[in-house]
């Protein structure tokens, strides 16, 4: 079983905000690795730094959410999936061609469901709701 985590469900996971709990408590009792991209990790980054920037989090809690993110990947809670860039970008192009009239989704969106599919994975977690029907209409289990 494969599970890919977007950036909600992962800033959820480091950042004090509505879904914290909720992705905390997933990942407390998910006994398998969730599966880490480099832009699924750049992007989770880029959006902690956007909550500091935003005046949401202080910049020292950036740093410890950083560095919990690394802490976490060293002690196994992340499987690091690497994806070329050109065979993501590929299958989000396609995905965006058949889906993308009928969700409205934002492209970095189809990136993660492309990347979901090529990691293989059954279930997909998100707190974004339109991402959310994206993965489930190419077959991914959504949750928490």
């Amino acid at each position: 079983m494969v599970t890919y985590a977007d950036s909600s469900f992962l800033v959820a996971l480091y950042a004090d905000e509505r879904n914290s709990a909720l992705a905390r408590a997933y990942v407390g009792g998910n006994a398998h690795p969730i599966c880490l991209t480099s832009f699924s990790k750049t992007e989770t980054e880029h959006a902690l730094r956007m909550f500091a920037f935003r005046k949401l989090i202080a910049l020292d809690e950036v740093t410890q959410c950083l560095l919990l993110i690394e802490e976490d990947q060293g002690s196994g809670i992340y499987h690091l999936l690497i994806i070329s860039s050109e065979e993501l970008f590929a299958k989000a192009s396609q995905l965006s061609k058949r889906y993308g009239l009928e969700f409205g989704v934002r492209f970095l969106d189809v990136v993660h469901v492309a990347a979901a599919v090529l990691a293989k994975a059954t279930i997909f977690l998100t707190f974004d709701a339109r991402q959310g029907k994206l993965a489930k209409a190419v077959g991914l289990v959504v949750k928490p």
